[in-house]
């Protein structure tokens, strides 16, 4: 079946990522394309790796300890002179046999370095189509010949380029079909092999690779481990699978700090969680015993992986790391530092003498693109501003944030404007706004540009920028979002207000809301005589709105917001100097930073500032202290302390 189908011509297969014991393989055929041929149907969103070097997984690389080596290249005369190589190529290599294909690609070799000679010449075009009419034939050694061979070729423009694509779609193929005879070592040999070849993302081999030895994993060995997660890191579209995480789980104390390492970067590059708490001490325990003496890209590359981990379960052990590498953070790069203070957010915990060193490193070096990239600087501000942390830096950090995008920062911004947007949303929750950089990222084009024309698409930041400005900035004149465009826009990114008959099960925070409104519903004494609503449409949770009369003390109906409309900032209708509007803001678990007194985030404390600059009182109703009143009458007592303290 094979031969029949590769004669046809070039093939590849639509998705041969779950093959098991099967030697079947479903192909989409299509015949090879001409000269001009530029691009292909599918992996279109990935790039080639190209020439760009990639630090992290090379270093990942190095820990292997694989044993590849170098096959054997003692072929025959070489090739030399422009007239021998035109002349070897310009064959019929469809009737000529595998092995003569193999070891023309390795004479040829030399001579394509030495003169710039790449695959998608036209030149290569005989030799190509002969390798893919006769590839079934190809022995598992010339197979890793020939992939050893295409590493040292000149570097391709793309992975689609003309006779390139189709060559190592076609390898990828055979790889795939051979692998059911394959021992592991082979495996990982030709699965190293595409990764040097630069195509470890694009091809189908790992993925196969990685399904298959899925329920060997309690029998592989530390080092077959280590090389199936340096796997994931180079996919990064495939998960890992708990039957690895659990084999890790017997093998991570036997690894070193930098094996761990490789094991972070799977999980972090393919998005997965680390489930088991033991694996996350073991990784804390390696850097605190090895916090001297570690390197900055595995140190860098744990913590990434711990901080994606959300490690709250851990809370002791991550504080003690943290403070074993407080002395380290000198040495250390920017990048590891950010992921240093980024620890604090997983465990909601804020290690101030941390951020205060991290923080003066960083605005020492501002200046320095070689050093700090914008994105570590979104990073840190993601941090201060989440634990309301000023570090009193010279200059301030924020504003020497700010000034240096608006001053060096431009181009690179404009190649990443989601760096650009968070940044200014940071900027936001310490009421700092740049009126220069809100024109540019609300102007329509720019948001279709990014997100395309549904409004579902527009990210909560950029919605908050807009709604912002109606409170804080009233002299900003530049670019905004058209009213109806936000109002469908906003709806995606608000929760819902729960009720006691919703057809969804009540969660603990839909549990926590109803309580709230319950026990004030019983304070004012009539429905009427309240408000829920979502008066500031930008902060997901919905508020409390009630309007006392201060003559009396008694609590009257709010008026006029029946005019407003879902996305509008709801300010108080009725302008009187004796009525009181009183916002009652619940504040979530995920809103209060770790600790005994359980200080607020930024996040509330933005909220509470623009509740005050439009007319209302707050009134914060903290989770943990309303969640330990069990009796109706209790709450009801808590909330009127509330409202006779404002």
């Amino acid at each position: 079946m094979l031969k029949n189908i590769f004669r046809i011509g070039f093939i590849k297969p639509n998705c041969i990522k779950n093959l098991g014991t099967s030697t079947s393989i479903v192909v989409k055929v299509t015949q090879r394309a001409p000269v001009q041929f530029q691009s292909v149907n599918f992996c279109t969103k990935l790039r080639y790796a190209g020439p760009r070097k990639d630090v992290e997984n090379q270093y990942a690389f190095s820990i292997l300890n694989n044993e590849i080596g170098s096959p054997s290249e003692a072929l025959p005369k070489r090739i030399s002179t422009p007239k021998d190589f035109e002349e070897l190529l310009d064959r019929n290599w469809k009737k000529s046999n595998i092995t003569d294909i193999v070891e023309t690609f390795v004479k040829v070799k030399d001579y394509c370095i030495t003169n710039d000679v790449q695959l998608s010449n036209p030149v290569f075009d005989k030799l190509v189509d002969g390798f893919v009419d006769n590839c079934e034939h190809i022995t598992d050694e010339q197979l890793i010949n020939l992939l050893h061979t295409l590493i040292g070729f000149p570097v391709e423009f793309g992975y689609s380029t003309h006779n390139f694509h189709d060559l190592w779609s076609c390898l990828d193929d055979v790889c795939c079909w051979k692998i059911v005879s394959w021992d592991i070592q082979k495996c990982f040999t030709v699965g190293n092999l595409w990764y040097q070849l630069r195509l470890g993302r694009l091809c189908d081999f790992l993925y196969v690779v990685t399904d298959r030895l899925v329920k060997k994993a309690d029998d592989l060995s530390k080092d077959e481990l280590i090389n199936i997660y340096f796997y994931f890191n180079i996919m990064r579209r495939r998960a890992v699978d708990f039957e690895y995480e659990y084999a890790l789980e017997k093998l991570i104390k036997e690894m070193s700090v930098d094996e761990m390492a490789v094991v972070a970067m799977g999980y972090f590059k393919s998005r997965t969680k680390i489930k088991v708490d033991d694996i996350q001490i073991a990784m804390c325990e390696a850097l605190i015993k090895n916090a001297d003496t570690v390197k900055d890209i595995s140190a860098s590359a744990i913590l990434k992986a711990l901080r994606f981990s959300n490690p709250f379960t851990i809370f002791p052990k991550v504080q003690e790391m943290t403070e074993k590498l407080y002395p380290q953070i000198d040495r250390f790069s920017h990048t590891s530092c950010t992921h240093l203070a980024l620890m604090s957010t997983g465990i909601r915990s804020c290690n101030k003498k941390v951020l205060q060193k991290i923080s003066e490193k960083l605005v020492k070096d501002i200046g320095n693109k070689e050093l700090v990239r914008s994105k570590d600087i979104e990073r840190l501000l993601n941090t201060l501003t989440m634990f309301n942390y000023d570090p009193s830096t010279k200059p301030d950090i924020f504003q020497a944030a700010l000034q240096e995008l608006k001053n060096n920062r431009l181009d690179e911004l404009q190649m990443h404007a989601k760096v650009l947007i968070s940044i200014l949303n940071y900027f936001s929750l310490k009421g700092i706004y740049s009126y220069e950089f809100l024109d540019k990222i609300l102007d329509m084009e720019f948001i279709k540009t990014q997100y395309g024309k549904v409004p579902r698409n527009v990210p909560r930041d950029v919605l908050f920028l807009d709604c912002s400005i109606d409170i804080e900035c009233p002299d900003y004149k530049g670019n905004r979002i058209p009213a109806a465009y936000r109002t469908r826009a906003i709806k995606y990114i608000l929760e819902y207000i729960p009720s006691h008959d919703q057809w969804k099960k009540i969660t603990l925070t839909d549990q926590l809301i109803l309580n709230v409104i319950d026990s004030v519903k019983s304070i004012v004494g009539d429905e009427k005589l309240m408000f829920v609503g979502h008066v500031l449409p930008h902060f997901s949770r919905a508020d409390i709105v009630l309007c006392r009369d201060s003559r009396t003390g008694s609590f009257v109906k709010p008026e006029g917001f029946e005019k407003y409309q879902l996305g509008d900032i709801m300010f108080p209708q009725v302008q009187d100097k004796n009525l009181d509007w009183i916002a009652l803001v619940i504040v979530g678990p995920n809103h209060t930073v770790s600790g005994f007194n359980k200080p607020l985030m930024g996040l509330p404390l933005a909220k509470n500032r623009q509740l005050t600059k439009m007319g209302y009182n707050p009134v914060l109703i903290h989770w943990f202290e309303f969640t330990e009143l069990k009796s109706e009458h209790e709450r009801k007592e808590y909330i009127l302390k509330k409202l006779e303290y404002e």
